[in-house]
């Protein structure tokens, strides 16, 4: 994600409420999970962390440089775990997690780190593991590896049951998306999701700070409209990061001048989605790129609810 100068681009998670669930420094929190809810909130009692964004040319939520007090680093708070004289079980499961997938995948434990509810202290005994992978090698080295772990039996690695399945078809409200079995063909294969010893955990993997190029605002995003677009999966080798890319060949795009040449999205759900030679059906926002040479286009999809990206049989 580019971020403006005066701000950092981020979405609130757990906010200060009384009747909360969660506990950290003597202060109640609450988790909001939906898009839209997120926006409200912020709408509702913090409005100064929305702002209009003329290089995305959309509403995004952000935290200005002033406000910020403290940096929750995923590398150095999975560090600062391993040396804690006392850890509950999530926290001890995600150290074992990471140094696991670390120690198999034969890649450096800096490299990998703790995010979510476990990253700001604000976890139950029912909560996820979260962890980050930082750089494409080393992300493409752990994600080759996590066939072997997952099947080993003996390593603490587990793929996902129907039981498992159906709670994240609810959790994820894809009822009116995709039938439950349509959903269950796409997920049950994927490797960055599933169960360490009991518990759900997902791996996100994003590119490492020297492998970002781009310069905020050397390019503008133009959001054109809603758009279904079918094509065929030409390349997912960006497939396992976030943002996850997908681009497209044989292009049809009914009522549109420029076909998109790529699909888009910043939500880990539609990581692993597709592969290449699948044919696909996607429901996005069609976005405009001006950037140097001629604009192009690219499918957007996870900002609303009714996003899809489908493999067609």
């Amino acid at each position: 994600m580019l971020h403006p100068p005066d701000r950092v681009i981020a979405y609130v998670r757990y906010f200060p409420d009384k009747k909360g669930c969660r506990q950290r420094g003597g202060l109640k929190y609450r988790k909001v999970y939906d898009l839209s809810a997120r926006a409200k909130l912020l709408r509702t009692k913090w409005p100064e962390y929305i702002y209009w964004d003329s290089v995305f040319n959309r509403e995004l939520e952000a935290v200005p440089m002033a406000k910020i007090k403290r940096q929750h680093l995923p590398v150095d708070k999975l560090a600062q775990l391993r040396r804690a004289p006392k850890l509950d079980r999530q926290q001890q499961s995600a150290v074992e997690m990471a140094s696991t997938l670390a120690r198999e995948a034969q890649v450096p434990a800096t490299k990998v780190g703790v995010s979510g509810s476990i990253l700001v202290d604000l976890h139950t005994n029912k909560s996820d593991i979260d962890l980050v992978i930082y750089g494409s090698r080393v992300a493409r080295k752990c994600h080759s590896k996590l066939p072997s772990l997952l099947s080993s039996g003996n390593l603490g690695f587990s793929d996902y049951d129907k039981t498992d399945l159906r709670r994240l078809y609810a959790q994820r409200k894809q009822k009116a998306c995709m039938s439950f079995s349509v959903f269950s063909q796409h997920e049950q294969p994927k490797r960055l999701q599933g169960k360490f010893r009991g518990t759900d955990y997902y791996i996100r993997c994003v590119r490492d700070w020297g492998e970002w190029h781009e310069r905020y605002g050397a390019k503008r995003y133009f959001p054109v409209g809603k758009l279904v677009v079918r094509a065929t999966i030409s390349d997912a080798t960006e497939s396992i990061f976030t943002p996850c890319v997908y681009r497209l060949a044989d292009v049809e795009a009914p009522g549109k001048r420029r076909a998109p040449t790529e699909i888009v999205s910043f939500r880990g759900r539609f990581c692993e989605q597709a592969h290449e030679g699948e044919r696909v059906r996607a429901l996005g926002t069609l976005e405009k790129v001006v950037g140097e040479g001629s604009p192009e286009y690219r499918v957007v999809i996870g900002e609303d609810p009714s996003d899809s990206l489908i493999v067609l049989e």
